[in-house]
């Protein structure tokens, strides 16, 4: 009897652990290596002062800012009567204590040519805009809420 108790409850721990889901793997960012090479389009608009969100086709717009190894991006903007590109330099920074619940750095970026399109609530960093790295994969621009501007979601 304690042969068959002992069996059943070692087959049940057995049974147990194997169905447990590994957690996800932790994402890790080398700020010596360019974490965010690639294309990163914008797929949503989130209003700061009126709860308004565009995805998709109601974006009326197509962003994209290129990144590549060597430290250098380049921001496109195609809407129905604007188009312009800026280029630039970029680095990846920590994020501040405050914000690693939901971010796990930022790129921070220093327009150096073409049309400037700084997204930033700042008059006194005019070429210069800031993208956290979400917890979720995205670059987020956060710098215009403050003016009551969108929060922008990009993904590569």
């Amino acid at each position: 009897m304690k042969k068959l108790f002992f069996t059943s409850f070692m087959f049940l721990f057995v049974l147990c652990a194997c169905t447990q889901n590994d957690p996800e793997p932790e994402i890790i960012i080398d700020y010596e290596e360019s974490f965010v090479a690639g294309d990163w389009k914008l797929v949503k608009s989130v209003g700061s002062m009126v709860d308004v969100t565009l995805e998709g086709e109601e974006l009326k717009r197509e962003e994209i800012y290129t990144f590549t190894n060597d430290g250098t991006f380049t921001k496109t903007v195609d809407a129905e009567d604007y188009q312009s590109e800026a280029t630039g330099t970029f680095v990846i920074e920590k994020v501040s204590e405050e914000m690693q619940d939901r971010y796990m750095g930022v790129v921070v970026l220093t327009f150096t040519g073409g049309d400037g399109m700084a997204y930033n609530c700042s008059s006194d960093e005019v070429e210069r805009e800031s993208l956290h790295i979400s917890l979720e994969n995205q670059l987020v621009n956060i710098s215009w809420a403050p003016c009551d501007g969108p929060w922008l979601y990009y993904d590569n």
